[in-house]
């Protein structure tokens, strides 16, 4: 799954019904959010229709940007949901009209569709991030580093740059302001019935607000994972004609996690920078615990676990069982660990000196991160074990590549089988001949890696696209042989 051709977005009718039907389906939950705000019970004072509209007393803007979406990202949305099904009911008439070109102006149709619908929702993300530019820099480094390590998890046909970015971006634009939109609202509501009215005692308002916030852990769990499996459905789909097993998935939902926990890290640490005199923990511990110690847990572990499974369900017998396992694991894990950490660092909070050297170094990183490790140990079973059972079939299909193309040589079999020889047999060509020599060695093995995949998926609809990943390979082959001739 290397090569910048690995993501290129064709006529794929498969991926356009499901996108669509995605995009439907999460604007159909945002309305039914809506409607359930608009009818909760009001209980503070000049409380308007919409909770998202109404202003904290006294809180600064980092405050009430993380507890709100804004309002004209909703006036946007709404006007995204118009125009989405003004274009979508033009369509309709439009086929039924009929015309040379109808084919092409329903893709089109579509794609504007699925832009009104879902790209409003991404204005939240970006918002937090320019807004934020300072800080979303200064998480931006360790990132990237963990994008590089899942790509070179995978050593035997690697997951292509444009289908990590890909996956990121879902998750930093579409998962994160989905849940951001859903939460927002989730939020209001929620309050509206477990909430108690205005002028109650201080402890009846606290219990409220604990109840509130735990509906709200799980209310986020769940919206969370089913955006990721959304983007891991419509991910794999698009590289069906690769190998899609469970490592496929892992990483896509790895990747799509990593880019939900970039912005709403950016914003928490944005906001406990802020104000975090007030709620104890500073920008710079939650820098520590997010991006640094923390940086493979949370969304990223969750969403890899949700992601295996995903992929592993497309051919396996018992679907409905796996998914749900997943969804489950994706859920609970997500639930239970942002509680269990918060329950085991008040238990700690007599026994421990909060603030301390030790409580920022050792302590509180140990309770954020135990409640995670079970799942964490989990998806690095899965990637191994993804890994062992994803080499004999590349390498039979490297073989087979070799017996009926020019491709791949005879030779070239028991190099590219390996990983260890292919990073040797580069070594030795730089030493040899140099850096640019090395390189288009490493792009033609890259090539026919790819070449490979595509006959390990052995796709019956991707013909024509094996024989252009060949020509590719063979085009390369010869300018290989001008430049060292």
């Amino acid at each position: 799954m290397t090569g910048p051709r690995s993501l290129s977005i064709p006529d794929d009718p498969l991926l356009r019904a499901r996108a669509l039907l995605i995009a439907r389906i999460a604007i159909g939950v945002y309305l039914v959010e809506l409607l359930l705000n608009l009818t909760r019970p009001h209980l503070l004072p000049d409380e308007p229709p919409l909770s998202i509209f109404y202003k904290l007393p006294g809180s600064s803007g980092s405050l009430s940007r993380f507890l709100a979406m804004p309002e004209i990202v909703f006036w946007v949305v709404l006007a995204g949901i118009l125009a989405g099904a003004a274009v979508q009911i033009f369509a309709a008439v439009k086929n039924r009209a009929g015309g040379s070109d109808s084919a092409q102006r329903a893709i089109m149709l579509t794609w504007i569709t699925l832009g009104c619908l879902l790209l409003p929702f991404a204005l939240i993300p970006l918002t937090v991030v320019i807004q934020y530019l300072p800080v979303a820099l200064l998480c931006l480094p360790s990132t990237a580093i963990v994008l590089l390590l899942l790509r070179a998890a995978v050593r035997f046909s690697r997951m292509s740059w444009s289908a990590l970015l890909a996956a990121f971006a879902w998750g930093a634009l579409i998962v994160f302001g989905l849940s951001r939109a859903y939460s927002s609202l989730g939020f209001g509501t929620l309050w509206g019935y477990t909430g108690p009215a205005a002028g109650t005692q201080l402890g009846s308002f606290n219990n409220g607000l604990s109840h509130t916030i735990e509906f709200m852990i799980m209310h986020l769990s769940v919206f969370n994972a089913l955006s990721i499996g959304a983007g891991v459905v419509l991910l794999l789909t698009l590289l069906r004609h690769r190998i899609t097993d469970s490592v496929t998935g892992l990483v896509l939902g790895a990747a799509i996690g990593l880019g939900y926990n970039f912005v709403e890290n950016v914003l928490i640490i944005k906001v406990y920078g802020s104000i975090g005199t007030f709620l104890g923990p500073t920008g710079g511990f939650e820098y520590w615990i997010r991006q640094s110690i923390g940086l493979l847990g949370g969304q990223v572990t969750f969403g890899a676990l949700l992601g295996a499974g995903l992929a592993a369900a497309r051919s396996a017998r018992r679907r409905k069982f796996i998914v749900t396992a997943s969804l489950i694991a994706a859920i609970g894990g997500s639930t239970g660990a942002e509680t269990l950490s918060g329950w085991l660092a008040g238990q700690a909070r007599d026994h421990v000196d909060i603030g301390s050297t030790l409580d920022t170094l050792v302590i509180s990183p140990f309770f954020w991160l135990l409640p995670q490790l079970p799942f964490t140990a989990l998806a690095a079973g899965l990637l191994v074990t993804g890994l062992c059972s994803r080499a004999p079939v590349l390498r039979k299909a490297v073989a087979a590549e070799a017996t009926e193309s020019a491709a791949i040589s005879q030779a070239e079999t028991k190099i590219l089988a390996s990983p260890v020889l292919r990073f040797w047999a580069l070594v030795s060509t730089w030493r040899a001949y140099g850096r640019p020599t090395a390189r288009a060695l490493h792009q033609l093995q890259s090539a026919q890696l790819e070449l490979a995949a595509w006959r390990a998926q052995n796709h019956p609809a991707a013909a024509a696209e094996g024989d252009e990943l060949r020509a590719r390979v063979m085009r390369m082959k010869d300018e290989h042989r001008a430049v060292n001739s």
